[in-house]
């Protein structure tokens, strides 16, 4: 009797909640069986999808813009995109962990200041310039995943990365004003928008994407209207102007965009991530040339070849000389 009580002790014993791996991703990777370099390269395309979206969102957000003041237009976006959520997918919102809730308030704090300042600073600066003061970001992101998990993120990437926002300097060079406020709120956004993809790294491999992507929405929202009603005042009735551009930005900037990225950053490193949705500033600049008329010069078109050149020297050295790169694995931290 003895042993096999001692083995019925063994059997009991259960792992920490953060090791376990929750039963839905177990089920959809039975499901989908793709090798792990097949995943992360799924994962870096879809991210691209979300950075063409974006990159058009600036067209449809400097479109609003004239319609409705900033943190209102915020609040109809993120709020729009928790009802979308929360309607599709209030059978897993309902299982919520603490996990979940904690990191989805995290992430909806970063999310909130950075895309306030950015859209902010849209108010007094040209879309081009705000795109590569933006991409500041994706300097940003090595040297916090270094910093906060103390795992070195690789040559490549920070090569990569330099080569990334060097690209961006010659794509809105020709569009160079003088200094402004715009700029400065732009600049400081791109602080949180690094924080926000840090934190989507740390909190979204374990956790559930589609819980954490409604979470960060309702903070957003909620930080939103408080800042419409301290700052921006009553909502005037605009009946149906702006409206087309807001739906687009709710429908597919928020979103579909912000669901994928918290599902793709699962399987691939943050500075993957900031990387390809840096080129975000190529397709905003495509999006104003062909749908605002915008001059597209040389130094730009050389621009767009090093941004794309960035991202294959990522993609690409590292599977034809591999060597100890870090995983998605490596630089998670347990929620608390």
């Amino acid at each position: 009797m003895k042993p096999r009580k001692i083995e019925r002790k063994a059997e009991r014993k259960v792992e920490p909640e953060w090791r376990v791996e929750p039963e839905w991703k177990v089920e959809l990777e039975r499901k989908v069986e793709l090798s792990p370099a097949l995943r992360v390269w799924s994962a870096d395309a879809a991210l691209i999808a979300c950075a063409f979206f974006w990159g058009l969102g600036f067209v449809a957000m400097k479109d609003a813009l004239s319609v409705y003041p900033t943190h209102w237009l915020l609040f109809f976006r993120f709020g729009g995109g928790s009802v979308l959520v929360g309607a599709c997918f209030f059978r897993r919102i309902a299982k919520i962990t603490r996990g979940d809730f904690v990191g989805g308030i995290v992430i909806g704090v970063f999310l909130f200041l950075g895309m306030s300042m950015q859209t902010l600073g849209l108010n007094y600066t040209s879309a081009g310039k705000q795109a590569f003061l933006t991409a500041i970001y994706v300097v940003m992101v090595p040297f916090l995943v270094w910093g906060l998990d103390r795992v070195f993120p690789g040559w490549f990437s920070i090569l990569g990365s330099v080569v990334c926002f060097a690209g961006m300097g010659l794509l809105t060079s020709d569009v160079a004003e003088p200094l402004n406020r715009g700029d400065v709120l732009t600049a400081v956004s791109a602080v949180f928008f690094a924080a926000q993809i840090v934190a989507t790294a740390r909190y979204a491999f374990l956790g559930d994407p589609l819980v954490l992507t409604f979470v960060q929405f309702c903070v957003t929202a909620v930080l939103s209207l408080c800042g419409a009603l301290l700052f921006d005042g009553p909502l005037t009735p605009r009946g149906l102007e702006g409206l087309p551009a807001i739906a687009f930005a709710t429908f597919f900037c928020t979103f579909l965009c912000f669901l994928v990225q918290n599902v793709a950053q699962k399987y691939t490193p943050p500075t993957h991530a900031s990387i390809l949705l840096g080129l975000e500033s190529v397709f905003g600049l495509l999006g104003g040339v062909v749908l605002l008329g915008e001059v597209f010069t040389l130094k730009m078109s050389a621009g767009c070849a090093l941004i794309f050149a960035a991202i294959l020297f990522v993609e690409l050295i590292p599977a034809l000389f591999p060597g100890p790169q870090p995983l998605p694995e490596a630089r998670v931290s347990p929620p608390r």
